[in-house]
């Protein structure tokens, strides 16, 4: 028996069972996802590359298929995935990390993952075997729902596999670093957003402002003339950051200046909005301000500034809160692809069960 029709024998005998399934990979996110199910699906022996022809820039991975494998064999082709998805602890699976949606520090600039998904393959809550978009852009029609699940945290269904979309590995890479507090950081980065750089990745933290240019070595050196900075090497610190790696992820009960019962908090903000008023050690700042880190352990004080700023909050390690509307759409696509509510995800439905 294949792997995909094992999986699928298994979602059938849980359904029979009216058993709840989450599902995993290499375990990767454990220590940032709320646990939601004893019953656990591994993907991990579901690997592999289906097709790739770096020619057009797209391959096709099975689910349980590690990040770094998968990073490997395009680096071959001095190609890469270009939303850079975490890999904790050097881990993590392409299903996980489609999943979930998650994006590396250049995300605002090459793109974020749901944007290189273009098919997907998946079990629904019936134990069917479905197949959305396809391999090009052109084939995707109707709902894109291989967008739709990227994100979904497997409440609509086990991914099987997918099509991504890749691009070509940048030439040369050079870091500049400036002395900035938060908010002139965020503001030095609205300007240069202006600029015809080459820009593919920025992170403020402890009070220094990296910015990560990516290009050719004559558009790198033009640049430089503009942006100024002091060039460092940063070999280390665009995965750290990526991967939660960095000290300033380190927790709260670890690490004696963070303030007891401090959570780690991820605020999506439009980049122009307001620092928020708090310690700078408590803040690490990506995507030009559109990516907001940090440790507080006032939960109202958190709600009132992603009110005052439009934004979106999830404390790390609790449920995955969505707002009403999303909550309307997912649980009407919930109820269609799983109508026995078999998958758990981290996901809360507020008011919809």
């Amino acid at each position: 028996m294949d792997q995909s029709s094992f999986l699928k024998q298994a979602i059938e005998s849980a359904l029979a069972a009216k058993q709840s399934l989450s599902f995993t990979g290499e375990g990767s996110k454990k220590k940032w996802l709320p646990s939601v199910s004893e019953n656990m699906l591994s993907t991990l022996e579901h690997r592999g590359i289906v097709s790739y022809d770096p020619s057009e820039l797209v391959i096709t991975v099975r689910a349980g298929t590690p990040i770094r494998e998968l990073n490997m064999e395009l680096a071959q082709h001095k190609q890469k995935l270009a939303s850079d998805p975490p890999q904790y602890f050097g881990q993590g699976t392409v299903g996980g990390a489609v999943s979930s949606g998650f994006s590396g520090p250049g995300r605002p600039w090459q793109g974020a993952l749901r944007d290189a998904v273009l098919g997907i393959e998946l079990i629904n809550g019936k134990s069917e075997v479905l197949r959305f978009g396809g391999q090009v852009m052109k084939n995707v029609a109707g709902y894109d729902v291989s967008r739709l699940a990227t994100g979904a945290f497997g409440c609509l269904g086990l991914i099987l596999s997918a099509s991504l979309r890749v691009h070509p590995a940048a030439e040369h890479e050079q870091t500049f670093a400036f002395d900035f507090s938060a908010e002139r950081a965020v503001e030095y980065c609205r300007s240069i957003a202006r600029m015809p750089l080459p820009l593919s990745a920025t992170c403020w933290v402890a009070g220094v402002l990296y910015i990560r240019l990516s290009g050719t070595e004559v558009a790198l050196q033009a640049a430089q003339t503009k942006l100024g900075g002091e060039l460092v090497l940063a070999e280390q610190l665009w995965p750290q950051v990526r991967d939660h790696q960095h000290s300033f992820f380190k927790p709260a009960a670890i690490d004696h200046e963070k303030p007891a019962g401090a959570k780690l908090w991820r605020l999506i903000v439009p980049p122009a909005s307001v620092t928020p008023k708090v310690d700078e050690d408590a803040l690490l700042i990506e995507w030009g301000g559109g990516l907001r880190w940090m440790w507080h352990s006032d939960d109202e004080f958190v709600a009132q500034y992603i009110r005052e700023a439009g934004g979106w909050s999830w404390a790390m390690g609790e449920p995955i809160r969505l707002g009403e509307e999303e909550c309307k759409y997912m649980s009407a696509l919930k109820l269609a692809f799983d109508p026995h509510d078999l998958f758990s995800s981290p996901l809360k439905f507020e008011g919809h069960g």
